[in-house]
């Protein structure tokens, strides 16, 4: 393979040269450390790229690091065809804008090309050009990488400035889409126009919607859940429910937790969520039985229900408050929700191009 000419220059000073390899007692090798020791490059020895992650950890991001890996130390595949390219391509995965120099006494262009496609930052052939080329060639790649390390911390610094901007504006959107509810609220009651499609003031109390054919049991938790500040619809049946979720819907009344219970008249438990998630996507629901049914356990792993209640219940003063932290935390994070698609569809332009920054680990 033919010399490539160098530019006479010198590694930062304090550099650290990490070696992958094992046979450095002598040679070609040892002339090549002497030579970067002569230039005040300290190298260190590690045998496996394990090793030289380790090396590259304790000396820390700041200090002026280059990787050098030993082509003879690279395992051979089944076929008996060197791994070279794959080590490479791993060892720049040992830190950001790490470019690797493969040492070899000599490589074929081939598997040159190879290793530079792999991210090799150079490839130095001892028996063709000696060991007068290896500062030099530390010297340029170190340039490279300290670009890319610079380029990496701007972005870095980018994206956090872009990250404080998008927190702030999200608080300001919070603030203006609460105070644009409130307004509306108003103007509408004011006008005695029908509020359909408003969003519900923040204030209002986290709704249950009950499914149960026991009357006694589904008026005695609505009671309760009442009681506790829950707002409570019950039904008695899934086709009920189904039919007047749908009108209320319409109206402007939300629902933020299904209470349904499995074995029910007509359609069941199952089908009942699927009908009331078919009007409310997304419906977090809870079935209520009295015994355990691994194919309904099975169909609600489906569906996705949240959990069990099992009749009879044994603390329902318990059972109530657990039932009113699961509607508030549902409530919450479906307003969540609706602010965070409110705020993209207002901001696409700025977030589009926030995502359009390259990631930090490819920076």
């Amino acid at each position: 393979m033919a010399t490539r000419a160098r530019t006479a220059s010198s590694p930062p000073p304090g550099m650290t040269a990490i070696l992958v390899g094992r046979s450095v007692s002598g040679g070609s090798l040892r002339a090549l450390i002497d030579r970067l020791a002569e230039g005040g490059v300290v190298v260190s020895i590690a045998a496996t790229l394990e090793e030289a992650r380790a090396i590259l950890r304790r000396l820390g991001p700041a200090h002026p690091s280059m990787l050098l890996i030993d082509a003879e130390e690279a395992p051979v595949d089944d076929d008996g065809a060197t791994t070279l390219p794959a080590m490479v391509a791993a060892a720049t995965q040992l830190a950001p804008g790490l470019a690797p120099i493969v040492v070899a006494h000599l490589i074929s262009g081939e598997l040159a090309i190879a290793c530079f496609r792999a991210g090799a930052g150079d490839v130095l052939e001892l028996e063709l050009e000696g060991t007068a080329g290896a500062r030099p060639a530390l010297a340029r790649v170190a340039a490279r990488q300290a670009r890319a390390a610079d380029h990496a911390g701007q972005v870095g610094e980018l994206r956090a400035m872009v990250e404080e901007f998008l927190r702030d504006l999200i608080r300001t959107e919070r603030r203006s889409l609460d105070l644009e509810e409130q307004l509306t609220q108003r103007v509408r009651r004011a006008t005695g126009e029908f509020l359909a499609a408003v969003d519900p003031e923040p204030s209002r109390a986290p709704s249950i919607l009950l499914v149960e054919d026991d009357r006694e049991v589904a008026d005695r938790l609505a009671e309760e859940l009442e009681a506790a500040g829950v707002t409570t619809f019950a039904y008695l049946s899934g086709e009920e429910a189904a039919r007047e979720v749908r009108l209320l819907l319409a109206q402007g009344t939300e629902f933020d937790l299904a209470l349904v219970d499995l074995r029910l008249p007509g359609i069941d438990g199952l089908a009942t969520i699927r009908a009331l998630r078919a009007a409310r996507p997304g419906l977090p629901a809870f079935l209520m039985t009295g015994y355990d049914d691994p194919s309904a356990a099975a169909g609600a792993a489906d569906l996705g229900v949240v959990g069990y209640v099992y009749k009879p219940f044994d603390d329902l003063e318990q059972l109530i408050q657990r039932l009113r932290e699961l509607a508030t935390a549902a409530m919450q994070r479906d307003r969540e929700h609706r602010y965070l698609q409110q705020i993209k569809g207002r901001h696409e332009r700025v977030l589009s191009r926030y995502r359009a920054l390259p990631p930090l680990e490819e920076a």
